[in-house]
């Protein structure tokens, strides 16, 4: 018991850092590449911009509801089956994958609920679209991690990483992990920042519900990119395993700020979309379809070694 309390302890300020950090990192990365001076480290607005935001979040009357209560709740569940080292696991399953995908599909729908109970109607359709395009650009991120499944014939996070000692799993799935990279990177498009640097569903921010209610619709949003963001790292890219005479945990810190920060980037340098109908085309015209070529490649590989003995 008292080692389950000491994992979660760990975890959750693992998260509660990283989490304080990307928001930083949005923040100063979004002021820099619109010219602005943005928020100083030197100044009450600088590093310690995420929390001002938090105590402004706080200050506000609350106006929660259930669904909010829930996506709270799952959006610190997702983290008990994503493992953080080798020992360092909440629940260690051998489905854990499997939970995490379940995981993010209900925070996502949480979100849409929770967005929905607003009384601005021209928000929650905003939002309602917003938030049902990023549902559906998990599609080819799930068929992506399909293909990783059968390549490494596991469901759980830790056997797939442990598998990665040799080649990590980019050369084996390299376009699923491009496949995976563009779809981060449209979310967080849809997710898109206000001119203050802050993720909103619509970009609504002061609209859409005050004090906890917008605190905890804000955590969900970081958590649904931070977390894709994350598997993508572990499934793809060794995850926490030592590189050299680097250890796993700092390799895992330098490979998810290396995508943190480069999808940030290529999400600003494609400018402004705001028509969803070239979201969608680019979605079912273009990432799902490869997403299935890859999938169906990686069956007839799966199928040519493991049943015919043929690779």
């Amino acid at each position: 018991m008292l080692l389950i309390l000491k994992k979660t302890i760990y975890i959750l300020i693992i998260v509660a850092l990283n989490l304080y950090v990307c928001t930083y990192l949005v923040s100063k990365l979004s002021s820099r590449m619109e010219l602005r001076r943005g928020y100083r480290m030197t100044r009450i607005g600088g590093i310690g911009f995420p929390l001002i935001r938090f105590l402004s979040y706080l200050g506000k009357k609350a106006n929660s509801n259930i669904w909010v209560f829930l996506l709270f709740i799952f959006s610190l569940l997702v983290w008990t089956v994503a493992p953080f080292s080798s020992n360092l696991v909440l629940v260690d399953m051998d489905w854990s994958l499997m939970g995490a995908i379940l995981f993010v599909i209900i925070i996502i729908v949480l979100n849409l609920a929770g967005q929905m109970t607003t009384r601005y109607r021209l928000v929650m359709g905003e939002t309602s679209r917003k938030m049902i395009m990023v549902l559906s650009l998990t599609i080819p991120v799930f068929l992506s991690i399909i293909s990783i499944m059968l390549v490494n014939r596991s469901f759980g996070f830790k056997e797939i990483v442990s598998l990665q000692h040799v080649y990590w799993n980019i050369v084996y799935q390299p376009l699923g992990f491009i496949i995976c990279l563009i779809s981060i990177v449209l979310v967080i498009k849809i997710l898109r920042f206000n001119k203050n640097g802050v993720f909103g569903a619509a970009g609504f921010n002061r609209l859409e519900g005050n004090g906890l209610s917008r605190l905890i619709m804000s955590f969900s949003e970081y958590t649904i990119v931070i977390f894709l963001i994350y598997m993508t790292v572990l499934l793809y890219l060794g995850g926490y395993k030592n590189l050299f005479f680097i250890r796993g945990e700092i390799m895992l810190g330098i490979k998810f700020y290396a995508v943190f920060i480069f999808s940030l980037l290529a999400g600003k340098a494609l400018g402004n979309i705001e028509d969803y109908r070239l979201l969608f085309r680019i979605n079912f015209k273009f990432l799902i379809p490869l997403a299935l070529i890859n999938l169906a490649v990686t069956i007839g590989f799966f199928i040519a070694r493991n049943i015919y003995s043929l690779v």
